[in-house]
């Protein structure tokens, strides 16, 4: 039996958490002893930990705490004496991470003999992983590169790095070949292997309306297209996706668009809808650990993104049959959609072009559209049954080469 420890930021709501909880069920456990640590112990708001499968061994590498009293002086930084106080606690997390981090795998290594295997899963081991000692350490890679750093100096960085890990895995081959162009000296370490998704447990979720209100079913009944991600300006385009469906209102469609997600810029974006006087057609309707109901009864799947790393929500949309209408950024979208065959791509930014789309699908016959079937079936093939060979393969072949490449 191998063991493999599996590093990742945290267990609140997110794709790149729905993600890992999905890997973690790809893997047998069987032939293999799975730890996971994670660095945010965040109380309440680890949605996915009732999610880990019995018989992988959670540890915590930061405190409650400590998480809520650096939050309490990031609030508040604006304050001279507040934001040095902040500074201070944020150096004081790095140390105690990197320590908690050291500590667990001394104690791992005393309990089971040897790591065979430590997947930094979200990169946040980046700074420290040549201090862990370890023998094969893999790296995830989840966004485009190019686009989450924009400074030449940190890209350069970052290159220098993630050469001190054995494996580096991308999420989708345009994400393979922007990291090989941008680190000519990494080609031989980069592997792709898509986002696994539980096919089945979204089909029954879709239909689960178990957790689902009198009110929140009333809304179920209405005809409206539907947009799902984090609230985050410096990522996801709402501006763009605001400004082309209110261009579609005006041309005529009757859908509402309802908003499922938070985040940090969620007031930005309502004051968005506020001076576009879409607070009629436009509802937030906050973080849903079952977005899949709300996809199933939606009518369109709007998917609006300055970068990207996979698209995660847009698989999740066409395993339910739904066409996704998703912006043309780097990376993923155009290689999940194959280009236009499986949904419909618009110019990032261009909110013409959106509201164009938005308005030609939900008028047009629908023999006109892109065929439901073609979507599902592409959807269907990131199950995570058709990974676990990927994954498995990473875990037994992947390391005879060599490193010093």
């Amino acid at each position: 039996m191998k063991n493999i420890v599996i590093r990742s930021g945290s267990l609140r709501m997110g794709g790149l958490e729905r993600v890992l909880i999905t890997t973690l069920t790809t893997l047998d456990l069987r032939k293999y002893r799975v730890f996971l640590l994670i660095e945010d112990e965040s109380g309440e708001e680890d949605i996915f930990k009732v999610d880990i499968p019995e018989g992988i061994e959670l540890y915590y590498l930061k405190k409650y705490e400590l998480i809520q009293k650096t939050r309490y002086f990031r609030e508040r930084k604006k304050n001279i004496l507040y934001k040095i106080l902040y500074n201070i606690f944020m150096s004081l997390e790095r140390r105690i991470v990197f320590n908690n981090t050291r500590k667990t795998l001394e104690m791992i290594k005393s309990k089971v003999g040897k790591i065979d295997l430590f997947i930094d899963y979200d990169w946040g081991a980046i700074r420290y992983i040549e201090k862990l000692n370890l023998d094969k350490k893999v790296v995830w890679i989840h966004n485009s590169i190019e686009k989450l750093m924009v400074k030449k100096s940190k890209i350069k960085s970052f290159g220098k790095n993630l050469k001190k890990y054995d494996k580096i895995i991308s999420i989708c081959n345009e994400m393979k070949n922007e990291i090989e162009e941008i680190y000519p000296f990494l080609k031989g370490k980069v592997k792709t292997i898509y986002n696994p998704l539980d096919v089945e447990k979204i089909l029954n979720l879709s239909d689960d309306c178990n957790e689902i209100t009198v009110e929140e079913k009333r809304l179920l009944k209405e005809n409206y297209i539907i947009a799902i991600s984090r609230l985050d300006t410096l990522q996801k385009d709402y501006k763009t996706l605001l400004e082309g469906f209110k261009k579609a209102k005006s041309n005529g469609i009757k859908e509402k668009l309802y908003i499922l997600g938070d985040g940090p810029n969620k007031k930005d974006i309502e004051n968005i809808v506020k001076k576009m006087s879409l607070e009629k057609d436009v509802l937030f309707l906050g973080r849903k650990k079952n977005p899949y109901v709300w996809l199933k009864h939606s009518k369109l799947f709007v998917h609006s993104s300055k970068y990207e790393g996979f698209g995660l929500v847009i698989v999740e949309a066409m395993i339910l049959g739904k066409v996704p209408i998703v912006s043309n950024c780097k990376v993923g979208p155009s290689e999940i959609i194959e280009n236009g065959r499986c949904g419909e791509l618009f110019p990032v930014g261009d909110s013409d072009k959106l509201s164009e789309k938005i308005y030609k699908y939900l008028s047009c016959d629908k023999k006109e559209r892109i065929s439901e079937e073609i979507v599902i079936k592409k959807g269907k093939s990131f199950s995570k049954e058709k990974i676990k060979m990927e994954l498995e393969d990473l875990i037994e072949r992947e390391f005879e080469y060599d490193t010093n490449n």
